[in-house]
């Protein structure tokens, strides 16, 4: 994986892996950049969008002939209270676009990727698609923690147009017709757009994959130290692979979100954090205003990046859509 730093070096079709940080860079620019530029199709899953700036692009798009699906979970709205995202989708549906839901019981659609086909290039992260995911308000003051990545990494873009097309058409772990629906604009059969690929190794699907079977490992695994930033913490199972670090003399360093931390609707985040430090492992606090919301561990000795959509959750191992990548490339560790 090669990582390029020039801000605008992701609407070019040179080879790039490359994270973006809304603490101090617009990460908006870039997804709408490629949006621009695309000619055979574009397609969208999120958790949410409140930010009606990529479905407006995404309408122009559509309008000048270009193919565009998506997916999404109205759960968040009617369930979860982000009212702000009923916009973007009644703004897709209106204007023709084929749009599939998650509707089934077991978990949320979590996903939150751009696939550019033609471009061979996807973006994807923890963060959902609202102004302030991707746009810093005050550079390094005001701001949310996310890890931003666009690829067109072959095997990488494959892994997501062969996931995706799983999705759409049901083929795959809780993706049948229990699991997802047609929401608008869908009149003819569901068929793949993509030849299907094999999945890059280094990529972790859930609910293909069991995420934390596969970060367990790795956390045994470490004998240097383990630096971790992440949003929320409700699966004892991360949080006994740290205190178990701690106990073998491994150093553990978590910032996690103290918004979070104090959430009477997620009460075992307090418990595990809690637990983690009275054992040494060392904590803080987000420091800044806005919010830290990244998902990442990094594995010291085995210059390993492990991040992606994933908290520390059960329903993030192994019910919800997912997708992270165990990244090995040294230079992604290093930035």
């Amino acid at each position: 994986m090669a990582l390029l730093a020039a801000p605008n070096a992701y609407a070019q079709p040179t080879t790039y892996n490359r994270f973006c940080d809304p603490a101090f860079e617009n990460c908006r620019t870039p997804i709408i950049d490629l949006i621009r530029a695309e000619t055979v199709g574009i397609d969208v899953g999120f958790w949410f969008m409140e930010d009606t700036r990529y479905a407006s692009e995404l309408i122009t798009k559509w309008n000048a002939g270009v193919p565009v699906r998506v997916v999404m979970d109205t759960e968040a709205i009617t369930q979860y209270g982000y009212t702000g995202a009923a916009a973007a989708i009644q703004m897709l549906k209106d204007a023709g676009i084929p749009l599939r839901e998650k509707t089934g019981s077991a978990g949320i659609f979590h996903f939150k990727t751009f696939i550019f086909a033609g471009q061979g290039v996807i973006e994807f992260s923890g963060a959902n698609y609202s102004d302030e995911a991707f746009v810093y308000h005050v550079p390094y003051s005001d701001y949310v923690d996310e890890l931003i990545m666009f690829s067109d990494e072959p095997s990488i873009v494959n892994s997501f147009k062969t996931r995706y097309d799983d999705v759409w058409t049901g083929a795959g772990p809780n993706t049948g017709a229990e699991g997802f629906s047609n929401y608008a604009n869908i009149t003819g059969p569901l068929v793949r757009n993509y030849p299907t690929s094999p999945i890059d190794p280094e990529m972790n699907f859930s609910p293909w994959n069991s995420f934390a079977s596969r970060a367990l490992g790795r956390y045994a695994a470490e004998n240097t130290g383990i630096d971790a930033i992440m949003y929320r913490i409700t699966d004892q199972r991360h949080t006994n692979a740290m205190i178990a670090a701690v106990a073998r003399h491994v150093p553990v360093r978590l910032i996690t979100e103290q918004l979070e931390y104090r959430n009477p609707g997620k009460i075992w985040t307090s418990w595990n954090v809690d637990r983690m430090f009275m054992a040494g492992v060392q904590v803080k606090f987000r420091g800044h205003a806005g919010l830290s919301h990244e998902k990442l561990a990094l594995m010291k000795g085995q210059g390993l990046t492990i991040f992606g959509s994933s908290n520390w959750t059960s329903a993030s191992d192994d019910e919800q859509e997912e997708h992270n990548c165990f990244c090995t490339d040294l230079t992604m560790f290093d930035w």
